[in-house]
């Protein structure tokens, strides 16, 4: 499968030609991001492509938070960046052995991941979002991770950060004010 481009306005490219018409035959496609790609543009991509809002139920409510922020800058000093991730996860015991593979959205500081539930959708948009290594959790040893190499698609994006904000969706204007 040939990759697709995401730029830094959430502009699909395929053999460098900016695609404009029904992108969901691209969901399976390997993606690659801009280096300048953020938050910010990955909610520019599911806006100037609507049928994307079709994989998730949150993506119109996190729609509503870029329409309300479109000044530059909305950024936080507590993080660097932000990287998206899968993590495979082997467990043998106790229990039925099993097999677990899921996606994370993470914060980045001093190379280290810090989890996003404590901050609002609002304050990342502006963040560089890269891809990750895949993790390799063997046994539940989560001391010795090992780290590989991967491809991620245009679904495990779109559905894997938008099920990463679902848990931490809380819009600036419900916070509690001391």
């Amino acid at each position: 499968m040939e990759k697709i481009f995401i730029d830094s306005y959430g502009n699909l490219l395929k053999k460098g030609v900016k695609q404009t018409g029904p992108v969901l035959k691209l969901l399976g496609n390997p993606i690659e991001l801009d280096k300048a790609f953020t938050l910010r543009s990955f909610l520019l991509m599911i806006r100037r492509y609507p049928e994307l809002k079709n994989l998730s139920e949150i993506l119109d409510s996190l729609l509503e938070i870029i329409s309300k922020n479109d000044s530059v800058g909305n950024k936080i000093s507590d993080i660097e960046s932000l990287v998206f991730y899968k993590t495979i996860e082997i467990q043998g015991f106790p229990g039925k052995p099993k097999l677990t593979v899921y996606n994370s959205l993470k914060g980045v500081i001093q190379k280290k991941t810090k989890d996003l539930k404590f901050f609002h959708p609002e304050a990342l948009l502006d963040h560089t979002l890269t891809l990750g290594k895949l993790k390799h959790i063997v046994f539940g040893d989560k001391e010795d991770i090992f780290e590989y190499e991967t491809f991620y698609t245009l679904f495990e994006l779109v559905e894997g950060v938008a099920w990463e904000l679902s848990f931490n969706f809380n819009p600036l204007q419900c916070s509690i004010r001391r």
